[in-house]
């Protein structure tokens, strides 16, 4: 039956963080059962886990819903991030091997390419490549447990479709900023991957909550 519930957790979750299933869609067990061919116990399973995950809400007598991002929300998993993805960057620092590195700044690379396109995928490629970067700097951790805490974080839909409220000097500012924590990868210094990933991190937050001011000027309060 595991083989079955990662199945079934995996496909609902890629939907769940790509956005096609919007915030508040409810997710019925017999309808995902039949459509991923399995019986509704793996399915039951997988549901359990996206709710530990955080991804679904269950509503006693309603059923499972996709979850919404409130501001509170939003400022929990940056913090969470602040105080875990500079520890990542400063063990990144200390055992990335030259392979790990040549993959950093290749991803920088693909990055700054789709910030020159003007193609209608750029946005898509941006976003693509700065997932890339935090989670491989998280393979160059080499720490399973830190890795697993931080994952679902870093693919949160709240802030993967936030690249569409960004301009091209928040582009520049966030691939400038993955270029000098690969630099500080590349020559080993700890502590300065560590502070650098700190300032980035704050400083998304920052810009992120400045571009979801709706037309009134107050924030919006969810995603």
């Amino acid at each position: 039956m595991k083989k079955g519930m990662d199945y079934a957790y995996d496909t609902m979750r890629k939907r769940i963080l790509s956005g096609q299933y919007e915030p508040g869609t409810q997710l019925k067990e017999e309808h995902l059962a039949e459509e991923l061919g399995m019986s509704r116990t793996p399915v039951r399973a997988a549901l359990k886990r996206l709710s530990d995950d955080k991804l679904v809400s269950v509503e006693a007598n309603r059923g499972v819903f996709v979850a919404g991002w409130t501001r509170w929300d939003i400022e929990e998993m940056f913090s969470l991030r602040a105080l875990l993805e500079p520890h990542a960057a400063r063990l990144a620092a200390e055992r990335a091997t030259d392979e790990d590195i040549a993959e950093l700044n290749r991803i920088n690379a693909e990055m700054a390419d789709a910030i020159k396109s003007r193609a209608d995928d750029a946005v898509l490629r941006v976003q693509s490549a700065n997932r890339a970067f935090h989670t491989h700097l998280l393979e160059c951790a080499k720490s399973q447990r830190l890795k697993s805490m931080l994952v679902t974080l870093i693919d949160m839909p709240v802030i993967t479709r936030s690249f569409f409220l960004y301009s091209p000097p928040d582009f520049a500012r966030s691939l400038q900023q993955h270029q000098d924590i690969a630099y500080a990868v590349q020559t080993h210094d700890g502590q300065l991957a560590c502070s650098l990933m700190e300032s980035h991190i704050r400083l998304s937050f920052r810009r992120f909550m400045k571009e979801r001011l709706d037309p009134s000027g107050s924030r919006a309060d969810a995603a």
